[in-house]
């Protein structure tokens, strides 16, 4: 199963200082050397900044490359493969993943999103720090790594600090831009961001989280325009394109499984089954019988 973030830092390394602070969870991670390409998946939205060294974030076939004192900000359900290019004193980032009732209030406190028009184009920034903005990521790393029984609501006034500057400056529009994407809830919104996410290996939670909703909500909406349950139409539309793949490409059947979201291969062969009345492996012979 490919990393969730931030569940991921539960068992932090030695190289990654961690603090909650509410729900929210701040990492605050240094690396000293290059490291190979890494992936995962982000159950909440997130901020990085890059304090020292770069970042290059793969997000489908969009590729953000970010250096030192430069902010990343991206929507929960970005499955992402990154890299990191250290200097000779290390690659050090600041990642702070935020809690949805922080952003609510935020966002109901300090802003209207009703004429904020939203797309899948906002749903990530890349920010060039001004030096107010450093000045917030410095004092929260200080925070991090020196807490004390004010630690949480100060952390909580500096995120506010920091999306204050963001709304001052001239990320204000896109930062409008983006919170809207994070808080859309229409079914236009919620029919993309299945479609768009459809092959990801993601369970029904991800997906609830992905759209911002509960579980129960997101059952409920989804049967609602889909017109029924979503496991069964999100297993069936990866069944047919499964079922393409083996028919018109080279691949097999672990590889196919795994691009289509079955992070199980033994549950998608079942799957499979279940759904075409005969085996993956069955699929391929058939397809090279016909050659």
């Amino acid at each position: 199963m490919y990393p969730r973030f931030p569940r991921e830092f539960e068992n932090a390394p030695a190289n990654v200082v961690t603090y909650h602070s509410g729900k929210s969870v701040l990492a605050f991670y240094k690396i000293m050397q290059m490291v190979p390409k890494t992936e995962g998946f982000l159950t909440e939205h997130t901020l990085v900044f890059i304090i020292r060294g770069s970042k290059t974030i793969h997000l489908g076939d969009q590729v953000i490359a970010a250096k030192a004192n430069e902010l990343i900000l991206l929507k929960r359900g970005a499955y992402f493969m990154s890299t990191f290019l250290a200097e000779k004193d290390g690659f050090s980032a600041l990642m702070l993943c935020l809690d949805d009732q922080f952003l609510k209030s935020f966002v109901a406190e300090h802003t209207d999103l009703r004429s904020v028009t939203s797309s899948a184009d906002h749903a990530r920034m890349l920010v060039s720090c001004s030096r107010e903005i450093l000045t917030v990521r410095d004092s929260v790393l200080q925070y991090i790594q020196h807490p004390h029984e004010n630690t949480s609501k100060l952390l909580q006034l500096k995120l506010e600090e920091l999306f204050l500057l963001l709304l001052a400056g001239e990320y204000k529009i896109p930062f409008l831009h983006f919170l809207q994407q994070l808080f859309d809830k229409s079914d236009d919104a919620l029919e993309i961001t299945i479609k768009a996410n459809l092959l990801k290996p993601f369970a029904l939670q991800d997906y609830a989280k992905l759209c911002g909703l509960s579980l129960s909500s997101f059952k409920r909406e989804f049967a609602r325009i889909f017109k029924t349950a979503p496991k069964e139409w999100i297993n069936n539309e990866r069944l047919l394109h499964a079922n393409r793949l083996l028919e018109t490409t080279p691949k097999n059947v672990n590889e196919v499984a795994f691009e289509c979201g079955f992070e199980n291969v033994s549950y998608f062969i079942k799957c499979y089954k279940a759904r075409f009345g005969y085996t993956p492996k069955e699929a391929t012979r058939s397809k090279t019988a016909t050659i």
